[in-house]
């Protein structure tokens, strides 16, 4: 049920039901910042805690919100496998259901989540647009709205040339999982 209606909310509203809730309503998370004035008067210790717990709602929410896509998808990839010919013949064979699972179904299932986790990483670095605006974190995202707002066209292109490149280390790490989850694809 969550999972159906995660993909259907879009991720601003996400994060802005997210702030309300555990920011406003229970108070457990600050609203917004990267640190509290105390912690960076104080320094040291106090600052870097204080960091982690500005930090704590924008990256559980970035997470529950980028993880639905996946499990949705490593669920349909399951139920397709599960009707494919080599789990029918493995069945047949006499395997245990758990090593047909973990062997046949699930492996096989991971070949096209592995095609885009790269991606999913080259996104976590890069830093999300939304949730900088929303959360007030500062940022490539922040950096990214205050270029364009303020017209620097330098650093756009700068920004645009560095998601660039974490774009090419995404697909190169995603080449990288997928020869380490199927040796078959491995160049000699």
């Amino acid at each position: 049920m969550y999972n159906f209606l995660a993909l259907a909310t879009p991720g601003f509203v996400f994060y802005l039901i997210m702030l309300l809730i555990f920011g406003y309503k229970l108070g457990w998370f600050p609203t917004s910042g990267i640190i509290s004035l105390e912690a960076s008067a104080k320094g040291g210790m106090a600052a870097v805690l204080s960091r982690f717990y500005h930090m704590l709602l924008p990256a559980i929410s970035y997470a529950l919100l980028t993880t639905i896509g996946t499990i949705q998808y490593l669920r349909n990839e399951v139920v397709d496998a599960k009707s494919q010919d080599y789990v029918r013949t493995a069945r047949a064979k006499g395997v245990p259901i758990k090593k047909v699972y973990s062997k046949h179904i699930f492996r096989n299932s991971l070949l096209p989540i592995a095609a885009f986790f790269g991606f999913q990483i080259t996104g976590l670095l890069a830093g999300s647009i939304m949730i900088e605006t929303i959360f007030g974190y500062q940022g490539m995202g922040s950096l990214f709205v205050d270029c364009i707002n303020q017209r620097d066209y330098s650093v756009m292109t700068a920004l645009v040339m560095i998601y660039g490149f974490l774009t090419l280390c995404g697909s190169l790490l995603s080449d990288i999982i997928m020869s380490i989850v199927d040796p078959r694809i491995r160049i000699d």
